[in-house]
């Protein structure tokens, strides 16, 4: 289908402001990805919303279900399964009768393949539309099945090298049941949004987790007897050494799944029970790089942030624990501010993910390339922006702030709890606090909760005990309106036209938001991806004197709340409010997170429902 006859459909029925699909089209000429994958990897618009529009504008029925188990096998697979793949859309044929033949389609536009159907029956075709992943799905589980390929043979499997190299696992016709078996774990994780794969020996049997939305999920199990032709092959394709069991390996696979290229992180570590433990991260090459404003950031914090990474120089901090989202963070900072007239150079360890404009380093600690290394010689590329992976020893940080002093605008990670914490982290490093009262510009601390399935979120009154949980309290919300007035204030900007913050007014002691209840498009958890929680430290003349004093971090954050600076539980409970995630998923993520209350005499830890 032509990219823009798509556009103007989704404009129409879907209401995708004209503007927005411009700057898509913009991006599907650069980078040749499908306008249906940006929308949905943007979070502009998703797959129901596209397939439902389509079969609007084609006065088609919609199905928002497509049962693999209840389609002929023979009857789909009279179609070659690249045609059924790569035609309309996707295609499956569903059922036939005397006259008719019944087809799922994804593009009910592309009548040429429809005709082929209709020439190969010798039949009337009648067409319904589905999403594209659910279509796919439907033909990886019943082509699978006709190949015999969902399990692994009863006999020793043998490892076998062949390589279906540069083209998708889908079209491999390779019948080595191992290879069959480990693909489709690929295919399955692809379809299930995973974002690693867990392989795990067990006394009797093997277990494949696979974690998605931050949550990990049995998917499969396998006998034990074949856990060393599952290792073996993961290996040939990550080229370790199969040889070596003794030693932890990491490496890496290049794989196109369904379309889509994936580069695969693969580790491994012996264990105990005789057997390797391998755990994969799949990082799809083709997603679109978030922009600020898709990050879930309040009105107010979404200003302060973009003025923030404007700036000439200084250092930005993102903190948070592994897989809160801090390069992602980054990522968004970086494509933000790329610009032709920008010089910008990034060390990490790994880079995650390619960006257009930007040079990037990959570190390498065993022959020297640190990140103190790397930025040491950035230095003498004539940078404007740097972004540094994560600051890890002083020797780092001094860099750090030798580059934020001589005019260059410094982007890194570190590991602390909430936002204060990280003075008090690089203090006790050994760095000399005014050093860091006069390079820091800010500090950004966030976690991940996830998002509430929109198709099944069920609405309840909640109590006065639930917000109050949350720190939603008349007191607390009329004092937030108090410190609007406080001149000068840095989170309070005079020159933002910001709305008042859904925080300001107390909601009532009852008021409707959400919880989780299952379908089957959220795989019965009630939730469907995630977003970022934060709470936004700037550097002014109340945090400064602290911070040159060596305050402990939670001083430091008192100061910060009376200025106007939210918590992390405060931008959770700002999100509870909206319908996006629930109470318990808030305080389960912020259950380390001290909330320090400017209205009270002293901090005080809130408690935590299990």
């Amino acid at each position: 289908m032509e990219q823009r006859f798509l556009g103007e459909i989704l404009h129409r029925r879907a209401g995708i402001p004209l503007d927005r699909l411009e700057a898509m089209y913009a991006i599907q000429r650069e980078k040749g990805i499908a306008l249906a994958d940006l929308l949905v990897n943007g979070n502009v618009v998703d797959d129901s919303t596209i397939a439902k529009a389509l079969a609007a504008e084609a006065e088609l029925p919609f199905v928002d279900r497509v049962d693999p188990e209840r389609i002929s096998t023979a009857l789909a697979t009279r179609l070659p399964i690249t045609f059924a793949k790569n035609r309309a859309g996707k295609m499956i044929l569903t059922s036939e009768d005397d006259a008719t033949v019944f087809v799922v389609v994804a593009d009910p536009f592309d009548v040429s393949a429809l005709d082929e159907v209709r020439l190969l029956f010798s039949k009337n075709v009648e067409v319904s539309v589905a999403t594209s992943d659910m279509i796919e799905n439907a033909i990886n589980r019943v082509y699978e099945r006709e190949a015999g390929g969902g399990e692994l043979e009863n006999d020793e499997a043998r490892v076998d090298e062949h390589e279906v190299a540069g083209g998708d696992i889908l079209d491999s016709d390779d019948e080595a049941p191992v290879i069959r078996w480990v693909n489709s774990l690929f295919l399955q994780a692809m379809k299930e949004r995973a974002s690693d794969i867990h392989i795990e020996p067990e006394e009797k049997e093997v277990i494949v987790r696979y974690r998605i939305d931050g949550e990990l999920y049995i998917a499969r199990r396998a006998p034990r007897a074949f856990m060393n032709s599952i290792v073996g092959r993961i290996k040939i394709e990550a080229s370790l050494n199969i040889a070596e069991k003794r030693l932890p390996q990491d490496g890496r696979i290049t794989k196109k799944i369904a379309g889509k290229g994936f580069d695969i992180r693969v580790s491994t570590i012996p264990t105990s029970r005789a057997y390797e433990r391998i755990v994969m991260r799949l990082l799809n090459k083709s997603s679109v790089l978030l922009d600020l404003p898709d990050l879930g950031f309040s009105p107010r914090d979404y200003h302060l942030m973009d003025a923030l990474i404007h700036k000439p120089d200084g250092i930005i901090l993102v903190t948070g624990p592994t897989g809160s989202g801090k390069t992602t963070t980054l990522y968004a900072c970086l494509n933000r501010i790329n610009q032709p007239n920008i010089n910008i150079l990034t060390a990490e360890d790994p880079v995650e993910y390619e960006l257009p404009q930007i040079h990037q380093v990959h570190v390498n600690a065993k022959i020297g390339l640190t990140f103190a290394s790397a930025l040491r010689a950035f230095l003498r590329q004539d940078p404007d922006v740097v972004m540094v992976g994560e600051i890890r020893d002083k020797e780092t940080v001094e860099i750090a702030i030798n580059a934020s002093l001589t005019g260059h605008l410094v982007l890194s990670t570190i590991h602390t709890n909430d936002a204060p914490g990280a003075f008090t982290r690089m203090i006790d490093m050994g760095v000399e606090p005014f050093l860091l009262r006069s390079s820091v510009v800010g500090v950004l601390a966030q976690r991940l909760v996830r998002m509430l399935c929109p198709h099944c979120k069920e609405p309840y009154e909640a109590s006065a005990n639930d917000l109050e949980e949350l720190g939603i309290t008349p007191e607390r919300c009329a004092a937030r309106r108090k410190r609007r007035l406080i001149p000068g204030s840095r989170y309070y900007p005079r020159s933002a036209n910001i709305a008042d913050d859904i925080l300001d007014t107390y909601p009532g002691p009852y008021v409707t938001i959400f919880r989780p209840k299952g379908c089957d498009k959220c795989a019965s958890t009630g939730f469907m991806g995630r977003r970022g929680i934060y709470e936004l430290l700037m550097m002014d003349d109340s945090v400064g004197p602290l911070v040159l004093k060596g305050a402990d971090a939670q001083t430091i954050k008192r100061a910060a709340m009376e200025q106007g600076m939210d918590g992390l539980r405060d931008d959770g409970a700002r999100k509870v409010l909206g319908g996006m995630t629930s109470v318990e998923e808030v305080l389960l993520a912020t259950q380390d997170d001290m909330e320090v209350d400017p209205d009270r005499d002293r901090p005080s830890v809130r408690n935590v429902r299990v």
